[in-house]
């Protein structure tokens, strides 16, 4: 009769067990190319457009030296389609087993000496 079977020197409940851990790099290859696609572009005004003079000073009133300054503010509203997408491609899965080639036997959880 062996030391493990019955009746013999066994583990506890008779059964021996040994943990393995295995540590695995995966390495999954992903392609994404994105694609973007600008539409017609709409643009607008919003009421009617405001001239401001950038100098307000009340001599001369309407006659400068030699130039006329003012500024034009218009408000706008501006729509800009836009298509976001992306083209996706999935490679070969691989996987690094990392395996080590140890000289020494692995040793059990359970030490099976009476």
């Amino acid at each position: 009769m062996f030391e493990n079977e019955k009746g013999g020197f066994g583990c506890p409940n008779d059964d021996c067990r040994a943990m393995i851990e295995k540590f695995l790099t995966i390495c999954l290859p992903v392609t994404v190319k994105p694609k973007v696609k600008v539409g017609k572009i709409k643009a607008e005004c919003c009421g009617n457009p405001i001239v401001s003079g950038d100098r307000h000073e009340k001599c001369c009133k309407d006659m400068q030296k030699d130039s006329c300054h003012f500024t034009i503010i218009q408000k706008m509203k501006v729509e800009i389609p836009i298509d976001f997408n992306a083209d996706t491609d999935i490679d070969e899965l691989f996987v690094d087993c990392e395996l080590k080639h140890d000289h020494e036997p692995p040793k059990p959880d359970c030490d099976c000496r009476p």
